[in-house]
């Protein structure tokens, strides 16, 4: 007899996001719920939840052993956590590469006999380090981020006559290759940039932007039902979890009638409960109008402070 068993579409998400340095890779983390983060890069101190209280961080995590030992405890320990913050991988990348070259004068290129050695065994270890996520995430139920810079590449695609460059992940091709197989949802991030009718320069607003599906200028993806593009803003980790945690089209609704009393425009609330009405069977339809609601609500409160 075949055995099987039945997917499980409420398990927590596995994000990576990467994107230039300054657009809130970080601060997105912090957003989250209950974020616990382990930063072999530092430079997190200043970082604030939702709430306005400071992030807790993992200490003495400035070495590869040192990052999968807090891993292990975060998965053997009792704690309050939700979601595990790797602040950021091309930064365990780095210690990943040290913990390999050890004391010798060697480089990543050249240790180990050179020819790609050193760059296979950092791929070992990483896969060693994702599988001790695997377990964290099922044996604790914790949502995993991990943040990454990016740098321009060039990318040689034969359906095309001619390379060009796209931003990819700031790390080897074995480790992002690694990272982006497993997670959920690559997303890529940047500040909006626009150009002027008949000028070459571009100019920025100081706007967002989140990409979540792959483009030729950089790699994203994921395995929910997510618009190509969004706003990355305050609310941006909520948007991504609207998404990524299943919720029948009967939760949603709940929810966000709940929420209408929130909005004092008497004539505004008549017309999203008949949105919502009217949309009741449609659970994408559903999170999206609870968004809005949630924006109505934040918008009402700005006036009036």
């Amino acid at each position: 007899m075949i055995q099987t068993i039945k997917s499980n579409a409420n398990k927590p998400p596995r994000i990576m996001i990467y994107g230039p340095e300054g657009v809130g890779k970080s601060s997105f983390g912090a957003f989250a719920d209950k974020s616990v983060f382990i930063t072999p890069e530092g430079g997190a101190d200043q970082l604030k939840t939702k709430s306005g209280e400071p992030i807790d961080i993992m200490p003495n995590c400035t070495t590869f052993d040192q990052v999968r030992g807090a891993v292990l405890r975060l998965t053997n320990e009792n704690h309050p956590f939700k979601t595990l913050v790797l602040d950021s991988a091309d930064w365990i990348e780095k210690v990943c590469h040290k913990k390999i070259i050890g004391a010798s004068d060697r480089s990543i290129i050249t240790c180990n006999g050179g020819y790609g050695a050193g760059y296979r065994e950092s791929e070992a270890l990483h896969r060693g380090l994702i599988e001790d996520l695997s377990v964290l995430r099922d044996k604790k139920n914790m949502a995993i981020i991990i943040t990454a810079h990016s740098h321009v590449k060039e990318v040689k695609d034969p359906s095309v006559i001619e390379n060009y460059d796209a931003f990819e992940i700031k790390c080897h091709s074995f480790v992002s290759d690694l990272w982006r197989e497993w997670v959920d949802a690559l997303l890529f991030v940047r500040f909006r940039a626009y150009a002027k009718e008949g000028k070459a320069k571009a100019f920025g607003d100081g706007s967002r932007v989140m990409y979540t599906e792959k483009d030729p200028a950089f790699q994203a993806k994921n395995r929910y039902t997510m618009p190509k593009e969004l706003d990355f803003d305050w609310s941006a980790w909520d948007k991504i979890k609207s998404y990524t945690i299943s919720k029948t089209a009967d939760d949603v609704m709940k929810e966000s009638v709940k929420l209408l009393a929130g909005i004092t425009d008497a004539e505004k609330k008549s017309q999203v409960l008949e949105f919502l009405q009217n949309n009741s069977n449609n659970v994408n339809t559903l999170t999206d109008a609870k968004n809005r609601i949630e924006q109505i609500i934040e918008s009402q409160n700005e006036k009036e402070n």
